[in-house]
Order: structure tokens, then sequence, then C-alpha cells
């Protein structure tokens, strides 16, 4: 089971619903929206590699919140598209990237070996769910979903432990990687 989606649930959706429901009657569309997530989320990243901590958590977070109302204002106008779902998770890998190389930014000289760890276990997290996807399955486990990832990089730049906040993305994003490998291998294997 998925554990790392408590805040996309009840702090994000609370949210992103009504203000997806506000949207449905505007020219708004659920891509723009996407795209202004992606740079909420840039941004966020940017911030963290200039050591502007507090408002990179902020921007971070709102561009997380906003990532959930594409999907919610591409549901509640009938506008919701493999094109616009394709875009919206390549966007999601962009903003973990952005996020994981601004924090290692902040301090490159002693973070680099850390943040290169920390964006394998993040890249790897994402692909072997991805891969699951592509040939049949959908493999929902782990602890480290991007709920979570995105959770603890946040804490660690607002409280300055950037490098405990990289480390431990790096190894539960590993984990994570290895038991979601682990898992579609055994559920591919008993479907024959």
């Amino acid at each position: 089971m998925e554990i790392g989606y408590a805040l996309t649930r009840y702090v994000y959706r609370p949210l992103s619903v009504p203000a997806a429901a506000a949207l449905a009657g505007t020219p708004v569309s659920p891509n723009q929206v996407t795209y202004a997530s992606a740079t909420l989320s840039f941004a966020g990243g940017l911030a963290f590699a200039r050591r502007a901590f507090v408002v990179g958590a902020i921007l971070t977070l709102l561009g997380s919140l906003t990532d959930c109302i594409d999907g919610d204002l591409a549901r509640a106008t009938g506008r919701a598209s493999k094109s616009g779902s394709y875009l919206d998770h390549v966007f999601d890998r962009w903003t973990d990237a952005a996020l994981v190389v601004g924090l290692t930014f902040s301090d490159i000289s002693s973070l680099a070996p850390v943040g290169f760890a920390a964006l394998v276990g993040t890249f790897m997290t994402s692909y072997t769910r991805t891969k699951a996807q592509a040939v049949g399955t959908d493999c929902q486990v782990g602890i480290a979903g991007r709920d979570t990832r995105m959770l603890i990089l946040v804490v660690a730049g607002l409280f300055g432990a950037a490098f405990i906040g990289l480390a431990v993305v790096a190894v539960l994003g590993m984990v994570t990687a290895v038991h979601r490998m682990y898992w579609t291998i055994r559920h591919l294997d008993a479907r024959g």
C-alpha cells in the first residue's frame, strides 16, 4: 500500500477541488494550470539554490497544490486527456529534479554526492512505477512516494538540514524502488 499520499489527500485535495470548481467556469485549461504548477516548483528549486529556504518551501508547496488542481480541473470539466496526463507526469519529474538540484546547489561543495544519490533515488522510485504501468500493472507500494519525498525536502530546507533531507530521500527512494521492483516482478509472474 502507498502510504505517501496523505499530504495530497488531507491537505491539497480539500483545497484543490474547490479551486478547480472555481476555475471550471473560466477559460483556464488544465494544461495552463500544469504550466503554472511547474513554474512555481521550478521557482521553489531556484529559491532553494539561492538559500532562500522559506520562499523555496512556500513556492514548492504552492506548486504541489497547483499540481493537484490541474487534474481536478480536467475531471471537473471533462477535459481529462492522455496528453494532459503525460504532460503532468513529465513535469512532475522535472520539478522533482528542480527541488533536489536546488537544495544540492545551496551548498554544492558539500552536498553534491548526497544530492546525486537523492536524484537517483527519486528517479528510480518514479521509473519503477512508470515501467510497471507500461507492462500492465501499477505498483502503488513503497514508503517514499512523491508526497513524502517533497515534504522531506521542504522540511529539510526550512530547518537548514539539506544534507539530512537529501540523504533520507536517497535511502528511502532506493528502498522504495527495490520494493516496487520486487512487487512488480512477483505480481507479473503470478499473472503468468
